[in-house]
């Protein structure tokens, strides 16, 4: 027994020993799958996280974090101890070694150990990868600031544009206005605020698209903003792959591109270039500068603002600043005269910046008078305007989309500075002058090019399009251009107040249009007629003149166009009228002519004839000389509301037969008459023809009228007049396009007219003049509406109606800014404002006793338009005013509907 147990221990050692070997060889192979399934899900996370890595650094604006870096590094680490340690684990598995052996045990068990460590090292790694941020957004880059300018009067147009940049609604804001007028400088400004201001975009772009002018070079400076290197650019073979690589970083960022200076030549798809639209998702923005209006709309804006001119105080000041203090200080006279030379300027920032520059070295008040003469009479000969500001704001002109266009931009320059030029008369100077394209419709179509000298800036005008002016340094660039960049100074003359004598008129020998305006002389003062080959338009108005001289007109073969309207002592035409055979445009209007010379049957090319306001006209064009006038296209005569009518005045039958003839004539696209009678208004009305002619109607003392009533529609009518016409009982249309274009309506002593409801539907009528029509009881009575009646009215005015009791039954404005003037109408109590639209009213004139009797519908409308008061009755000015707001009229609660 005693040798039996020493062996027995040895045995049960070694089987404890075996055991254990066995056991740790088997813990081993399943420890070693358990770390490779361990390290495989920690590679898939680590595959997961480089995917959101490499997203964060495609977008260009963010960081990857420290933690994920560290951790990305040790799981590389750890993946190539794992390596190792399966590789060893394997072989031992392997090896299968059974015995006993402590050397064979340990090695298994330390692989072991380290197995079970690594698992849970791995699994450490696994819990720590779900990471919630992987990246950081990357400080803004700060903004490239561009030299401070003189910004005078910018600030507060900058915080507008600023607000609309912060609006999410809006993504695409155009700024457009003249040349010169400060576009860029506002643009600059606007980029050096992100500098200063905070916001959250992650680029802010600038770009010059002028000198960015086509797509490759905008794209290359759109890259180099975006920082995207020289390496990723080359392997972008075309167009389309670098639009590919600005679109991957600008479309995962907020970014801001001011474009500056776009042009009529640029791509307006910017998605096209890379350019990511703006919209309410990516909170991208994109500002842009242009001189045409009409781009805004090619460019998407969804906000338009118009950079104006600057108001005098402003014009003044940058002027001022740019002359210098020491050279207005340095003479007593020298203030006053820089008023007039700033005056001069107009605030545009361009011109006031060059002409202070060069006023900056005259320091005696001769030379600043000799500079404010040459600035008034010969601009281009000014330092500065000739060589710099007149080319810069002929881009504008070149940029016109045709010839016919820029022909009759110059063409405005024969009218002198600050001068209102009306729409209807612009256009009959440009069909007498030849300058439309006939194969069109002529009137449509330069109302159209109006529209577009509107939206490029070279002309201004509000929306009614009755009147549009030019610029003062717009007007002088078109002299200059129309004057061959004064290479032919002699080429369009325009002077007010001009002598008309024959130092004059040998300048008439090169000229093509001469305009003079104002001349205080009664005579023509030559030797022999003025000799003018080349002459194409001669207007010679408002002036003394009562005659011309035998055979003034005898050496204008080509003349074109005669205007010699506003002379009012004219009464007679010259006998040699009727040789100017290729007259087309003929304006007499307010001049004392008493007939129509026979001669006149001549002018077989005559396109208008124009004669309002010729109260000693009498009689009509004779018949057999209307019916000669075969091109015919614009006739006008409109008699004024207080001339006197006698028995001599043509008769009911004549008026007819007048009719008859322009209804005939083949060309004619324009009437503005006057009738008297009956049996006109109804050949007018019964007429197709007639009523698409018809722009301007008055009926004066038509007697036996009794409704305005037409068969069809006047698609053309812009001012309707009514005066003493006592038959009057009612107005009828026969749909609610028959008055769509009609602007202005003006009616006076209609007694039994009760209403103007088919009025409602005139959705264009911006003026309404009611006068002596006793038994109008409402303007607007019950009528069935789209929306508001009038919504484009700006003034209404109201006299002597005792009977009007209401305006309107509906909401009366809603669109426009208006004005409404009340004068003895006791038995209007209350106006149809709400006060919604207060902020719309200008002001309401009216006498204080009507004003204090008024009913609101509530106290805040009452207290909104009081302000707005201007009694026509007691004290004047201020007293007025506080009379009105300390008014206390009477206060109802008013239905919306009434």
């Amino acid at each position: 027994m005693d040798c039996v147990s020493p062996i027995l221990d040895i045995v049960t050692r070694l089987w404890d020993c075996g055991a254990r070997h066995v056991a740790n060889v088997r813990n081993l192979g399943k420890g070693l799958e358990d770390l490779e399934i361990a390290m495989n899900e920690l590679r898939d996370l680590r595959d997961d996280v480089n995917l959101r890595v490499d997203a964060a650094v495609a977008r260009n604006r963010e960081t990857v974090t420290q933690q994920v870096l560290r951790w990305m590094e040790r799981v590389e680490i750890i993946g190539e101890q794992v390596a190792v340690l399966i590789s060893q684990g394997k072989l031992e598995v392997e090896s299968k070694c059974l015995g006993c052996c402590p050397r064979n045990m340990r090695q298994t068990y330390k692989i072991g150990k380290k197995v079970v460590k690594k698992i849970e090292a791995v699994k450490e790694l696994v819990e720590k990868g779900n990471f919630q941020v992987i990246s950081r957004r990357l400080p803004y880059r700060s903004v490239l600031k561009w030299p401070r300018e003189n910004t005078v009067g910018l600030d507060s147009m900058v915080d507008t544009v600023w607000g609309h940049i912060q609006d999410g609604n809006v993504g695409i804001i155009g700024l457009y206005g003249m040349g010169g007028v400060g576009k860029t400088t506002l643009l600059k400004k606007i980029n050096n605020e992100f500098s200063t201001r905070s916001h959250g975009f992650d680029f802010v772009i600038c770009v010059t698209q002028s000198k960015a002018a086509y797509d490759e070079e905008f794209q290359d400076t759109v890259r180099r903003k975006l920082e995207v290197s020289d390496d990723i650019w080359k392997e972008c073979s075309n167009e389309s792959e670098k639009a590919c690589e600005i679109f991957r970083v600008l479309s995962s960022t907020r970014f801001v591109l001011l474009l500056d200076d776009v042009q009529k030549r640029f791509n307006f798809q910017l998605t096209s270039l890379g350019i990511p639209s703006p919209d309410n998702q990516n909170g991208s923005k994109i500002v842009f500068t242009t001189r045409s209006e009409e781009l805004c709309g090619y460019m998407g804006a969804q906000v338009r603002i118009k950079v104006e001119c600057l108001p005098p105080e402003q014009a003044l000041s940058l002027f001022s600043k740019t002359v210098g203090e020491s050279i207005l200080n340095s003479d007593p006279e020298i203030p006053r005269l820089a008023e007039i030379v700033a005056a001069r300027c107009r605030g545009l920032p361009l011109a006031l910046l060059t002409v202070g520059r060069a006023m900056a070295s005259r320091k005696t008040p001769q030379e600043c008078r000799y500079a404010i003469q040459v600035l008034q009479n010969h601009p281009s000969e000014f330092p500065g305007m000739g060589d710099h500001v007149f080319p810069l704001l002929k881009f504008s002109y070149d940029n016109l989309n045709s010839p016919i266009t820029r022909n009759c931009f110059l063409y405005c320059s024969v009218f002198p500075e600050n001068h209102m030029i009306r729409v209807d008369e612009l256009v009959d100077l440009w069909i007498g002058e030849d300058l439309l394209d006939d194969r069109e419709n002529p009137r449509d179509q330069g109302e159209f090019i109006i529209g577009t000298l509107m939206l490029s800036c070279l002309l201004d005008g509000d929306t009614s399009m009755e009147s549009v002016s030019m610029h003062e340094v717009i007007r002088d660039m078109a002299l200059w251009l129309a004057r061959d960049e004064e290479e032919n100074k002699n080429k369009v003359l325009v002077a007010r107040s001009g002598r008309l004598t024959d130092q004059e008129f040998t300048k008439w020998t090169d000229s093509n249009w001469v305009s003079i305006w104002g001349s205080s002389d009664r005579e023509i003062n030559t030797d022999s007629p003025p000799y003018c080959p080349n002459l194409s338009t001669l207007l010679i108005r408002d002036t003394q003149l009562n005659t011309f001289p035998n055979g003034f007109f005898s050496f204008m073969s080509g003349l074109k166009a005669l205007d010699l309207s506003g002379n009012q002592g004219l009464a007679e035409l010259s006998l040699e009228i009727g040789r100017l055979i290729t007259l087309q445009y003929l304006n007499l209007s307010l001049t004392s002519i008493t007939k129509l010379p026979i001669g006149l049957t001549n002018l077989r090319n005559l396109r208008c004839l124009l004669l309002d306001y010729t109260m000693y006209l009498k009689e009509i064009p004779p018949r057999e000389v209307m019916s000669c006038l075969s091109s015919l296209q614009v006739y006008s005569k409109i008699n004024g509301v207080m001339e006197y009518f006698d028995e001599a005045s043509s008769s009911a039958d004549d008026e007819l037969a007048f009719l008859e003839v322009l209804e005939g004539l083949e060309h004619m696209n324009k009437i503005c008459i006057t009738v008297f009678s009956y049996p006109s208004a109804k050949k007018i009305f019964g007429s197709h023809t007639l009523r698409r002619c018809i722009r301007k109607l008055t009926f004066m003392d038509c007697r036996g009228l009794t409704s305005v009533s037409p068969e069809g529609p006047l698609p053309n009518l812009r001012r309707l007049e009514m005066f003493r016409c006592c038959s009057l009982k009612e107005f009828r249309a026969p749909d609610q396009g028959s008055f769509c274009s009609l602007n202005q309506v003006h009616l006076a002593v209609c007694p039994l007219l009760p209403n103007l409801n088919c009025l409602a539907y005139a959705r264009n009528l911006e003026m309404l003049t009611i006068l002596d029509c006793v038994s109008m009881e409402e303007v607007i009575g019950e009528v069935i509406l789209e929306g508001a009646a009038f919504p484009n009215l700006k003034a209404i005015s109201l006299t002597r109606l005792p009977s009007l009791k209401n305006i309107c039954r509906t909401n009366l404005f809603s669109f426009s800014m208006f004005e409404i003037e009340v004068s003895q109408c006791p038995r209007l109590s209350q106006l149809p404002i709400f006060y919604e639209t207060t902020n719309l009213l200008k002001k309401i004139r009216g006498e204080t006793e009507w004003w204090e009797a008024l009913v609101w519908e509530s106290d805040r409308t009452k207290d909104a338009c009081s302000s707005k008061f201007i009694s026509t009755s007691g004290p004047s000015g201020k007293a007025k005013q506080q009379m009105a707001s300390t008014s206390k009229g009477k206060t109802a609660t008013t239905p919306k509907s009434s």
